[in-house]
Parts: structure tokens; C-alpha cells; sequence
């Protein structure tokens, strides 16, 4: 299993409700449309920041989605809608940064998971 982590800072003048309501209205009418992803999930920041409430964060959220191998990952991006969907996101956000993940539990169910399993990337 992939993921890709995506960091996204909203546009210049956008307001943060304006941006939430962007994205998890809006974008997802495109972005749950990409083929093969088995979970999506979006993480929008929280007026409460380590430096203080109201604290501007870096970014104004995260998404992270899943599929089964970077080859089904990359073939998704050749589509179609993912095109369309990655303008769309384009259209709100200032920044974009992607970063392709393998996952690695350390605490499952409330639980410690000692060691971490070790593999090979797919």
C-alpha cells in the first residue's frame, strides 16, 4: 500500500471557512471519482496551532490517499479526472506539495505495535 500525503495552503484571500467549504463540498464532487484510490481522507488545521490559537499554521490542511502499489497510483494520475481534479485543486490552493508515503504503524487499536514491520517498498 502507497499513500500520498498532500500539504495545501488555501489562495491569497480566501478565508479559512471558505476554503473548508471549497474543498470538502466542492473538490470531492472530483476527487472521489479517482479510480483505484481505496480511502481518502482530508485534514483540515484547527484554529488552535502549537504557537497559540489563531496562529496562521503553514498549511490549511492535508489529504492523504491510498492505493495499492505506485504503478496503480501513477495510472490514476494519467486519468482523465485526475487532471480535472488537480486544476480544480489548483483553483484554491496556493500551494500543492505531494509527497508519496509508505505507511508504517507504530500505536494500532490504542495499542503499541513493537517493532514497526519493515518492507519493501511496493
Amino acid at each position: 500500500m502507497v499513500k500520498l500525503i498532500a500539504l495545501l495552503k488555501r489562495k491569497t484571500g480566501m478565508s479559512r471557512e471558505e476554503f473548508k467549504r471549497r474543498w470538502l463540498i466542492d473538490h470531492t464532487k472530483l476527487s472521489s471519482q479517482l479510480p483505484d484510490c481505496r480511502e481518502y481522507r482530508i485534514n483540515i488545521s484547527l484554529d488552535h496551532q502549537p504557537d497559540g490559537d489563531g496562529v496562521e499554521p503553514l498549511y490549511d490542511g492535508t489529504a492523504e490517499l491510498w492505493w495499492d502499489s505506485v504503478a496503480t497510483m501513477e495510472r490514476c494520475f494519467s486519468t482523465e479526472i485526475a487532471g480535472i481534479a488537480g486544476r480544480d485543486a489548483d483553483a484554491f490552493c496556493d500551494i500543492r506539495i505531494h509527497i508519496f508515503t509508505e505507511e508504517f504503524s507504530v500505536i494500532h487499536g490504542g495499542k503499541a505495535v513493537q517493532p514497526p514491520q519493515l518492507r519493501t517498498t511496493p
